[in-house]
């Protein structure tokens, strides 16, 4: 997901208790803006690269640059990718050659001095590429606001697969809210050219304005991208605009419980409480950070069910790309964030309806706590669909793991008394003493 929008944001820090060991090869870059080319007046492909990685998938990559008057959208590019005797390697959506493959930089508006960079794959088991060629073929104009950002505590770091990961925290330092419609980054030669570039969702779409009480005025990302030959420095692009149609609905956070799992996996575990008066849908966007505040990795996760006015509503988050069974990058973690998105925290669309659990049993393998049962819809609506939610809690009630399962209709709906089964594995602190560990089970069925 490319564009991200939500809200009430309250920053809160917790120690992950690991030792502190490696420390990842930081690469520094001397400017925030991405370096633009010299041909003025004009849209412009600014450089190419094709390379292919680690997994046999070939990759043409570069830059767009805006070096005209005129800021622009809807940027379109057309690929073209030839075998060894000039033949189209490229098929449409029925099969059959065609001479280019349409797409898009990663950043939907540029305005006048502004860049992008592009990314097409290409899977090699169908033909061997030989050359490739990239124009612009279609562009309109547009208007905006730019927002003024910067960025803070970035690193770039390989791991043993072939990918190099770029995180860091991006901090508005305007008088109004900025809204990020999109975030990329790359590396570069020294000759900036373009050679590994992709775009990212792991941030919060909307940053308060500078020097926000709660923090609300940053937040971490990461991108990741294969990693390529010859790179020397890195670039970060955004497309963001100042505004001031932000609603701010009155949401509080707070973190429960932080560990790594038996497998290596970082989770961040919580409740957002909702202080409006309708239910809300919400995002949490949590960071993970070193000692001395270089931001390691940033993941996200939507709330499962809506927070209910005057109610709490549980979160976890776990899919971090870089530290997660990665144990040198792991051990690095010293401190977390949690954020709401504002962008994405809306009242909630649905009916919500409380369902109950039938027959659940938890088959206890370690850490590993497996709960199965089944769930009937006890009400005389059809619905669309139910949320199992699996809670466990500490000796102290506190909430210590979470994890969901969704149910689908298998025809149009769930019909009034039809009952689903539900299997929802939850992944404790290999570590803490579950002896005093109770479970709670939630299911929210959504009117169709």
């Amino acid at each position: 997901m490319k564009l991200k929008i939500a809200l009430y944001a309250v920053v809160i820090a917790l120690v992950l208790s690991m030792p502190s060991c490696v420390k990842s090869t930081v690469i520094t870059t001397p400017t925030s803006q991405p370096p633009v080319g010299d041909t003025p007046g004009v849209l412009v492909i600014a450089s190419t690269n094709a390379f292919i990685d680690s997994t046999g998938t070939y990759h043409v990559v570069g830059q767009v640059d805006n070096n005209s008057s005129t800021i622009v959208n809807s940027i379109q590019l057309a690929i073209e990718i030839k075998d060894i005797t000039g033949n189209s390697l490229l098929k449409d959506d029925n099969g059959n050659s065609t001479p280019n493959a349409i797409t898009y930089p990663m950043l939907y508006t540029l305005a006048p001095g502004e860049a992008s960079p592009f990314e097409y794959s290409y899977d090699t088991t169908n033909g061997t590429p030989d050359s490739f060629n990239v124009t612009i073929s279609g562009q309109a104009t547009a208007e905006a606001n730019r927002a003024s950002l910067h960025w803070e505590n970035v690193q770039i770091a390989d791991d043993s697969s072939g990918r190099q990961y770029l995180t860091g925290k991006l901090v508005n330092t305007g008088s109004q809210w900025a809204r990020i419609s999109g975030l990329a980054g790359a590396v570069l030669d020294d000759s900036n050219k373009v050679l590994s570039a992709a775009w990212t969702s792991t941030y919060t779409t909307e940053l308060a304005p500078a020097g926000d009480a709660l923090g609300r005025d940053r937040t971490p990302f990461e991108i990741n991208f294969p990693k390529p030959e010859g790179a020397t420095h890195w670039q970060i692009y955004w497309d963001a605009d100042g505004t001031d149609n932000v609603t701010d609905y009155p949401m509080e956070i707070k973190v429960s419980n932080t560990y790594f799992d038996q497998f290596g996996s970082a989770r961040i575990v919580g409740w957002i409480t909702n202080n409006f008066d309708q239910p809300l849908d919400s995002l949490v966007v949590a960071g993970l950070y070193a000692a001395d505040g270089t931001v390691l990795d940033s993941s996200y996760a939507f709330v499962p069910v809506p927070a209910r006015p005057g109610e709490a509503a549980p979160f976890s988050i776990s899919s971090f790309s870089r530290s997660n069974y990665t144990p040198d990058e792991a051990a690095l973690v010293t401190t977390s964030t949690t954020q709401f998105d504002t962008g994405f925290t809306f009242p909630s669309s649905y009916e919500a309806i409380d369902l109950s659990v039938n027959g659940e049993t938890v088959q206890k393998d370690g850490a590993t706590w497996i709960f199965s049962g089944s769930v009937t819809n006890t009400s005389d609506r059809s619905l669309g669909g139910a949320t199992v939610v699996v809670m466990v809690m500490d000796s102290q009630n506190k909430l210590v793991a979470m994890e969901y399962t969704s149910i689908y209709p298998t025809g149009d709906a769930i019909a009034a008394g039809e009952s689903n089964t539900y299997s929802v594995s939850v992944y404790l602190n290999p570590v803490a003493d579950a002896s005093g560990f109770t479970t709670t089970t939630m299911v929210i069925g959504i009117v169709k």
